[in-house]
């Protein structure tokens, strides 16, 4: 495979991850909003808890990701 083609599904696969951080970022806004704003609901501010913190988790799984395929775009680039 050329270096062209690996750059490019190095590419491809960022750009979903980086799709799934902004989903995992935009439901983490919401969520941690929305049960701030329960007062007098429990329910509703530990539900909004649990799903803010599986985004969270999404938030760092994808970040790990990214920081996986900048590692393997440098090694590319260095054997170049």
């Amino acid at each position: 495979m050329e270096l062209k083609e690996k750059i490019d599904i190095i590419d491809k696969k960022a750009n979903i991850v980086n799709r799934k951080l902004i989903a995992f970022l935009a439901i983490a806004g919401g969520t941690w909003l929305y049960g701030i704003n329960a007062d007098k609901n429990v329910f509703i501010m530990i539900v909004s808890s649990a799903v803010f913190c599986v985004a969270i988790s999404g938030i760092t799984f994808s970040l790990i990701k990214l920081g996986e395929l900048q590692n393997d775009l440098k090694e590319l680039l260095k054997h170049e």
